[in-house]
């Protein structure tokens, strides 16, 4: 719970890193919230719940891609994949060859972003800032 709490935190943060533990934990609360509000009753207390955590959401991702040397504009990389899926369902009737080229593009960009947000911190410090999970000079004086 505290990485969700860290993400809210650090709400539009678009400059810093974060690491996998962070991201993932923050995924994974997002997730069983998300079910727990999605259904009719429910549906305004859905739509605020996914205002609130639009722009966290999309800071911790860039944050985690900065952890692993990637700008922020990979970004849109995950947001075209999404549109190419959405495009393919479009023609999924009429076309189903394109529908399928939409599909796999769509499957191969989530690979790569998945594969990414696995991927390891890069070591050391990097242009958005110290390594996460490496202790900083303050802790280690103490």
């Amino acid at each position: 719970m505290k990485w969700f709490i860290k993400c809210f935190k650090q709400y539009a943060d678009f400059n810093s890193r974060a690491r996998r533990s962070e991201y993932w934990w923050f995924s994974l609360i997002n997730f069983i919230l998300v079910r727990a509000t999605l259904g009719s009753p429910f549906l305004y207390l859905y739509l605020l719940y996914y205002i609130a955590v639009l722009i966290p959401s999309i800071a911790v991702t860039v944050r985690r891609l900065h952890d692993i040397g990637r700008s922020g504009f990979w970004y849109f990389l995950f947001l075209g994949g999404s549109l190419l899926g959405s495009i393919g369902s479009m023609f999924q009737e009429t076309n189903t060859g394109l529908t399928i080229l939409f599909y796999c593009a769509s499957l191969a960009i989530c690979i790569v972003f998945l594969v990414w947000m696995f991927t390891d911190s890069q070591p050391g410090e990097n242009k958005w800032g110290p390594n996460p999970k490496e202790p900083t000079q303050i802790e280690t004086a103490e």
